[in-house]
């Protein structure tokens, strides 16, 4: 949350203090409960301590709960009931906040608009879903889906996003049947979303199709590959949206379930593919913040590396990576590529520099014909790149070939950059990136 952002929630905060105390409660109850709940609300959202602001939070829904007569204005005593149930299972009190959720839908029913009894609905069946009672959570994402207004912008992010949790909700029930419903559930909300208006439910919903997809896979023999290819298609739809640098943890979440769908299928490059995904997801958890999250990712690098040392003994991640570059189509290596030299050239330095260097020269190690076509990859990324890491990359690249030991290896990396260059760069492009490498010591083959 940005510097302004924390100012301005302290000046509205501020604001309604000062309103709420100018009204009187005894002569303008009516005016002193709205500005109470509105009150509330301004703390629940507030940044800070949230078990603090919560419970400050709690206390003036409690002023307003208390002016609104539930049997004279049940809307507006359903209204902040259903606000204070939000902070109390934010707070963890789930049992609570279900008791407030229940009583806020009978109100609602006494005249507010149905989009509202349904988001009600909606709460009360989160709260039960995470009280382990799934088929109760069921029930109440079945009440609130037909109260949405499917032809409005709200009713129809309150349909999907009430589709996903009754999808969750499903899948906790455990059972195949159960697996099936939900995905059912992300299937049809899949199909109402525009990912560029609702990119995060568009990104949220894809993982969650990939999820159960995979989780299908385990129990259906018959069905794993073509359940796998819809998990694997799903998440990569999801890494559209959560990318590494504007949703760190959720890119990690999705890279290492990823990964595990990819170990999941036969063969070598599978398994390749498996490691790259831990590696990038470890890459990014925060070891002191996410310390579960690390470990499950990290057993899971490890695994998969014992399976690769046993089909190719003796060989690094780099060169896996690598060996998986070589393999991969066009598109998927472009993708790859893009990707961990992004993340390389992230790093501060020397270990940017290095880091590029070290993946320059397994790719080097493949062989002229393996090499050129990665080379290729690289070369047309490096020349999209601002100047200053676009030199970086290329000193790099001249790094990484030089520490190759064999001479007549070197040479065809040499051999290979060369001809990437050419085959990857326009006319003017080639010159400047040769005569900048010439610059620095390099020497075309």
């Amino acid at each position: 949350m940005s510097e302004q952002t924390t100012v301005d929630h302290k000046a509205s905060v501020e604001a309604l203090e000062k309103q709420l105390a100018a009204t009187s409660r005894a002569s303008r109850p009516h005016e002193h409960a709205v500005l109470a709940y509105r009150l509330g609300l301004a703390y629940a959202e507030s940044p800070g301590n949230p078990a603090e602001t919560l419970r400050k939070a709690l206390a003036f829904y409690d002023v307003a709960a208390a002016i609104f007569d539930p049997r004279f204005e049940p809307v507006h005593h359903a209204r902040v009931l259903n606000a204070a149930g939000a902070a109390h299972r934010s707070l963890g009190d789930r049992r609570k906040a279900a008791e407030l959720f229940e009583k806020a839908v009978a109100l609602f029913a006494e005249g507010a608009n149905d989009n509202e009894r349904a988001a009600a609905y909606n709460n009360l069946g989160l709260c039960r879903t995470e009280m382990g009672e799934p088929e109760a959570g069921v029930e109440a994402f079945d009440a609130a889906i037909p109260l949405f207004d499917a032809y409005s912008d709200e009713g129809k992010r309150g349909i999907i996003s009430t589709l996903h949790n009754r999808g969750q909700a499903h899948t906790a029930i455990g059972t195949e049947e159960g697996l099936e419903a939900a995905l059912a559930d992300f299937e049809e909300a899949r199909g109402m979303i525009d990912p560029d208006a609702n990119p995060l439910h568009h990104g949220m919903v894809e993982h969650s199709v990939g999820v159960t997809c995979s989780a299908l896979a385990r129990r259906s023999p018959d069905g794993k590959s073509a359940f796998l290819q819809e998990a694997i298609r799903a998440f990569n739809n999801s890494l559209q949206v959560f990318t590494r640098t504007a949703f760190p943890y959720y890119y990690a979440l999705v890279k290492h379930n990823l990964g595990l769908a990819y170990e999941s299928q036969a063969g070598p490059a599978n398994l390749r593919r498996a490691l790259a995904c831990f590696e990038d997801a470890l890459a990014v958890l925060d070891t002191r913040l996410h310390a579960d999250a690390w470990k499950q990712a990290y057993a899971s690098l490890e695994r998969v590396e014992k399976a690769l040392a046993l089909i190719a003994p003796g060989m690094s991640r780099i060169d896996h990576f690598a060996a998986l570059l070589a393999v991969a189509n066009l598109e998927e290596r472009t993708v790859l590529v893009r990707e961990r030299m992004f993340r390389l050239l992230a790093q501060p330095a020397p270990t940017n520099t290095s880091g590029v260097a070290e993946l320059v020269r397994a790719v080097g190690l493949l062989g002229f014909d393996d090499a050129r076509k990665v080379d290729e990859a690289l070369m047309k990324l490096v020349i999209e790149l601002p100047q200053d890491q676009q030199s970086l990359a290329l000193r790099a690249i001249i790094a990484g070939n030089a520490a190759i030991e064999d001479e007549d290896v070197r040479l065809d990396a040499d051999r290979a950059i060369d001809q990437a260059i050419g085959d990857a760069l326009g006319g003017p492009q080639r010159v400047a990136v040769r005569d900048f490498m010439t610059g620095e010591g390099w020497e075309r083959p």
